[in-house]
């Protein structure tokens, strides 16, 4: 199962999206609804770092891919933390949008 956990932390102006493990519903690169959360949890990624070459963050946004893990963190700018919130709602909503379609492959979770 795909293990999917999203965190806005408004205190510090953090936010993140962390993808662990693999659906399992078909053989490794074979999977549709690893295929799904790639895609989502790629675009998300690039769009941040984007984000980043446009200035718009704080500081480097920190994004690791690797293996059944995808992990990305970003500290936007003040005036571009509803842009950045904006991209990872788009995220969620796809994730949990496969998550209706495969129920028992992925968990989307939000922690605030």
């Amino acid at each position: 199962m795909i293990q999917v956990r999203f965190e806005q932390n408004r205190e510090r102006g953090v936010l993140s999206m962390e993808l662990r493990g693999h659906a399992g519903f078909a053989a490794l690169g074979k999977d549709p609804v690893c295929a799904g959360a790639s895609v989502l949890a790629m675009t998300a990624a690039q769009c941040v770092k984007s984000m980043e070459e446009a200035g718009r963050l704080q500081k480097k946004a920190h994004i690791l891919i690797r293996g059944g893990r995808v992990l990305v963190t970003a500290k936007p700018r003040k005036e571009a933390f509803d842009e950045a919130r904006l991209l990872f709602w788009a995220a969620e909503t796809g994730l949990r949008l496969l998550s209706e379609a495969y129920p028992g492959y992925i968990k989307v979770k939000r922690e605030e």
